[in-house]
């Protein structure tokens, strides 16, 4: 992490992370970064996202997938927003 103060959800519950801080992901993994600073959260993110990748959105029970477009689905095509108020 580059600067500021914030919190990642994982697999196991969730993690304080702060300035210095550094994880890795496997492919598929639930993973979710929030800001829970005064400051900005600033990170620095290395991904290999391959064409075709699809994920879970497990809160909105979503898919994103990638292959031939991208788009979010449940049996039809979704906004990005859709359940995540």
């Amino acid at each position: 992490m580059v600067s500021g103060r914030g919190i990642v959800r994982h697999q196991d519950g969730t993690t304080p992370i702060e300035t210095g801080d550094a994880f890795i992901f496997a492919p598929n993994e639930l993973h979710q970064l929030t800001n829970n600073g005064a400051e900005d959260l600033v990170v620095l993110v290395i991904a290999d996202n391959p064409i075709g990748e699809s994920a879970y959105f497990a809160d909105s029970k979503k898919w994103l997938v990638r292959s031939p477009e991208r788009r979010l689905v449940r049996s039809e095509s979704l906004d990005y927003f859709d359940g995540e108020e």
